[in-house]
């Protein structure tokens, strides 16, 4: 059964990826036939061309955007940017246990293992063959998991990736997954084309509509598949280590993910872009793990484990429905025993993990001791604060710097709106404001040397003040930025400790002197991704490209116009005779109508050459009538069709009729145009031809 459900989904991953196929090539073909359509028009037509640059110019870009998103489709999956390659000799113990429950589960073991810095764990599989082939397995295993999960969690952790093999889920899923990462990048690179200068008059928005509706219904197919798989796997870890290790391996899993998450995003991060990291970034964790508050907060989240700003795209299914169905299981023994001794017995990998997790972001900087490091970021970022709400409170047209002094001044003037309005433009300004006070004032008494800044794993810093132990300054502070009239009481505390705030307030880290890296806290702006970087760079390729495809247009338009009638529609040559201004002519013939019966005393008709084939009209046509005659008058500069149409007793709208011109009034020099000889006309003049 698990075989033949395999192949369905396999099949099913193949259509649906196939399909995305055959939208992104309808569009391109659609596209590809406007351009050819658009350029014959310009060379036989140029006169009648229209706006060809902007077809032209629209095309290119959308057509590149999603080409670029096909090409994207068959890239084979690569392993994580910081992933380090496990060898057998660097962890017997790790490769020994995988083995072991590949083994118990029935699967093949993975060909390759991972050491990733990410509280996670996943497995693919290199399929050939659209994934009716099998290929190499790897796995990706985080060291937060290896570090901080208890043994028998990391089995069922194992368990569970292992799960996947068992049931040919990686087979079909690296096509799946490939399929939705395509889509993905296909839809980012039409929406950044369309709100770009080359989209505005393009067909991107088009394209991406028609992109994101078949990416919408094949996103919500394969997740229902790839949630489905989740599942199974779940089934397949708590049969072997029982429903209860299971549960709780997810739920530590959970509480450890957002823990280390918080740690990089609030802390190593942002220290580094100031130039400094610690010298072990998982010892650092550690330190954090330890504290606790922080045990206290990943206790309550594997207790009650809430997945906050969950995407409805989301690969797996709830947390709470997996726990659910997991303990609903009937207990049973779990069938392996754990076992002891460290599971890597080299920590090089770990430490080159650690290298390349730092070095990804290209910021250089400085290791230091754990001890240090805290005590620096603590200090950034309370400089970082401080700096903003300096410089919220500057007055442009004022030439010295602003300090403490100058924030309480404006404090007690009542303006504190409108500092909170030059400050942020968060949910909740004023508290924004009183943290901000509250960073300004500690790092004026610590660059006093009356206090000193201490990393809090929970608030991020906080102040020790030898001369305030009992945090009588917090309050003060949280009630002048609320009210003016609580200023002068933190006025007359900042004296008591002896701080002169009218002193610059020195903005460098004074925790240590390192030579990598700004030792001054700037606004923090976030850098574009690298992503986002490469799809400019791209634009800015198509866009040359684009630019250079109209030029040669438009020389061949031009070229094309030169040689052509403008007032012909048709693109006609005529050949007239050399006397033919002084004959008489019979209704003209036009290409495509049989030619009209010559009498004897009209002359002769003016002959044409047609350089494409024109349809031949079989109905009935206007006949000539013996008593009207006309003749041919060339057009030169100055003429217009009043004047004409005066000179030959007709009127303007007459003109129109017989020259089939409709409302148009313009005329070209050298325009042939239709006109009754003199005396022959229908005798309505205008009246200002009289």
């Amino acid at each position: 059964m698990t075989t033949v459900l395999g192949w369905l989904r396999g099949l099913f991953a193949v259509g649906m990826l196939a399909g995305f196929y055959v939208v992104a090539f309808t569009l391109l073909a659609a596209d590809a036939a406007l351009v050819w359509l658009t350029l014959w028009g310009m060379v036989e037509f140029p006169s009648r061309a229209g706006n060809w640059s902007l077809a032209l110019g629209g095309s290119i870009p959308a057509a590149s955007a999603l080409l670029y998103g096909i090409g994207t489709v068959s890239r084979t999956e690569e392993p994580p940017p910081d992933a380090v390659f496990l060898r057998r000799a660097d962890a017997p113990g790790l490769w020994r246990l995988v083995e072991e429950l590949s083994g118990q589960l029935r699967t093949r073991p993975p060909t390759r293992i991972y050491l990733t810095s990410q509280a996670n764990a996943s497995v693919s599989e290199d399929a050939r063959l659209l994934g009716f082939a099998v290929g190499e397995r790897t796995m990706n295993l985080g060291v937060p998991l290896l570090r901080w999960l208890k043994p028998e969690e990391l089995r069922a952790v194992l368990c569970h990736e292992l799960g996947h093999y068992a049931g040919r889920h990686t087979r079909f899923g690296a096509i799946t997954y490939r399929g939705a990462a395509s889509l993905r990048s296909t839809l980012f690179r039409l929406r950044m084309t369309a709100q770009s200068d080359q989209g505005r008059v393009g067909y991107a928005w088009l394209y991406q509509a028609a992109i994101g509706a078949y990416a919408w219904m094949y996103l919500r197919l394969s997740l229902a598949v790839r949630r489905r798989q989740e599942l199974e796997a779940d089934a397949e870890a708590a049969a072997v280590v029982g429903p209860e290790v299971t549960a709780r391996a997810l739920r530590a899993v959970h509480a450890l993910g957002i823990t280390w998450a918080g740690f990089e995003s609030r802390y190593l991060r942002p220290v580094q872009r100031l130039g400094f990291v610690p010298e072990d970034v998982f010892e650092a964790f550690a330190a954090m793990m330890g504290d606790p508050p922080v045990r206290e907060r990943m206790a309550e989240l594997r207790a009650h484990p809430v997945e906050l700003d969950r995407s409805p795209l989301d690969s797996h299914p709830p947390l709470a429905r997996r726990l659910a169905l997991i303990e609903a299981r009937p207990a049973t023994p779990p069938r392996t025993v754990v076992e002891e001794g460290p599971l890597i017995a080299e920590t090089s990998p770990v430490t080159r993990v650690q290298r390349k997790m730092l070095g990804e972001t290209g910021h250089s900087a400085t290791a230091l001791p754990r001890a240090a490091w805290a005590d620096l970021a603590a200090e950034a970022f309370a400089i970082e604060l401080a700096s903003l709400l300096l410089d919220a409170a500057s007055d442009t047209h004022a030439l010295a710097r602003p300090t403490l002094a100058t924030v309480l001044g404006q404090l007690e003037r009542g303006q504190q709106t409108a500092l909170t309005r030059r400050l942020t433009d968060a949910p909740e300004p004023e508290e924004q404001l009183t943290e901000a006070l509250y960073a300004l004032t500690g790092q004026a008494l610590a660059g006093a040397g009356r206090a000193r800044w201490v990393l809090s794993w929970t608030q991020g810093y906080f102040l020790d003040c030898p001369r305030d132990p009992r945090g009588r300054l917090d309050d003060l502070v949280a009630a002048a930025a609320r009210d003016q009239a609580a200023v002068p009481a933190l006025r007359g505390e900042l004296a008591r400790l002896g701080l002169d705030i009218g002193a610059p307030v020195p903005l460098a880290l004074r925790t240590v002197a390192a030579p990598a890296g700004p030792t001054t806290a700037r606004r923090s702006t976030r850098s574009a991704s690298n992503l986002v970087v490469q799809e400019l760079a791209r634009q800015r390729t198509v866009g040359r490209v684009t630019m250079g495809a109209v030029a040669v247009a438009g020389v061949v338009w031009g070229i094309a116009l030169f040689g052509s009638d403008s007032s012909d529609p048709y693109t006609q040559s005529y050949r007239l005779p050399t006397a033919a201004a002084s004959y008489y002519t019979a209704w003209p013939s036009y290409p495509g109508l049989r030619p009209a019966p010559s009498y004897p005393d009209l002359g002769q008709t003016p002959s044409y050459t047609a350089r494409f084939p024109v349809p031949i009209m079989t109905g009935p046509v206007l006949r000539p009538t013996p008593s009207l005659y006309f003749r041919i008058h060339f057009v030169v500069r100055g003429d217009t069709l009043s004047a004409i149409a005066c000179e030959y007793g007709t009127t303007v709208e007459d003109l129109q009729k017989r020259n089939d011109m409709g409302k148009r009034t313009e005329l070209t020099v050298g325009q042939m145009l239709l006109v009754p000889a003199k005396g022959k006309g229908s005798g309505i003049v205008a009246a200002d031809c009289r």
